[in-house]
């Protein structure tokens, strides 16, 4: 299958620089700039300023009866907030408030995957997320997080829960432990990155053997709901980890 027709990395190749699949895998040949602007790099730098834009347009004239892009914004907002704040400890029965230390966290990982998720059903886009080294970055930034929340609420006393319950089990708890925080890894980025990839790769087939019109369109309308889904179990997932390094086991 030839390699698809990116529109935002012709732009940078009639500008001299090296950006598209064919230079990102020779990268040997065409220098370090070939993977600063590797396909999916550039419509992650792209999907970023898109936001920043989008969010400056939306409040740099703020109302007190919200409309257009400033509703737009408070209504994503407060539902990302009232999610967050349902799934994490807020200060109850004497648990932390962990909620303004994820909150800005969450907002950007659901958008930046979502954006990313919806892109690449526009035709000469490419998907972000469906490559390994963004969703494993992503899911990086959760793993360090989550242990760091974990230190600076419990202290010391943070690395007993990979001892188990009694002493005696931590031979035979701390390995499980181990595998079980490597695989929380592996299951955000890798799902992630699948779902998307398999979504991109069946788009293109569809493409090149039955056409550009309607033969794509059922997958593109199913893309549309596996990039939400894929989002949210993301952000989840996440929260799920948040909690559970804070809060303390029983």
């Amino acid at each position: 299958m030839e390699e698809p027709i990116l529109f935002l990395c012709l732009i940078l190749q009639k500008l001299g620089i090296p950006s598209g699949e064919y230079f990102y895998h020779h990268a040997d040949k065409y220098g370090i700039l070939a993977k600063i602007f590797a396909p999916h790099m550039v419509y992650g730098y792209f999907i970023s300023i898109l936001l920043i834009v989008l969010a400056i347009l939306g409040t740099r004239k703020m109302e007190f009866i919200p409309s257009g892009l400033q509703n737009f914004w408070e209504f994503v907002l407060e539902a990302l907030y009232n999610f967050t704040y349902e799934n994490v400890p807020h200060g109850e029965d004497g648990k932390p408030n962990i909620v303004p230390l994820v909150y800005p966290l969450i907002v950007m990982f659901a958008l930046f995957i979502l954006f990313s998720n919806f892109i690449g059903l526009i035709p000469g886009c490419t998907c972000p997320t469906a490559n390994l080294n963004v969703t494993l970055g992503l899911t990086l930034i959760t793993i360090i997080y989550y242990h760091l929340l974990g230190l600076r609420f419990r202290g010391l006393g943070y690395f007993k829960s990979f001892m188990g319950p009694m002493i005696w089990l931590a031979p035979l708890m701390i390995p499980t432990e181990i595998f079980s925080h490597i695989g929380r890894i592996i299951s955000l980025s890798v799902r992630l990155f699948g779902n998307m990839m398999s979504k991109e790769l069946l788009l293109g087939l569809l493409t090149f053997l039955a056409g550009p019109f309607f033969a794509p369109l059922p997958i593109m309308c199913l893309g549309v709901l596996v990039a939400f889904v894929q989002m949210l179990i993301f952000i989840v997932l996440s929260l799920a980890y948040f909690a559970g390094a804070v809060e303390e086991e029983h």
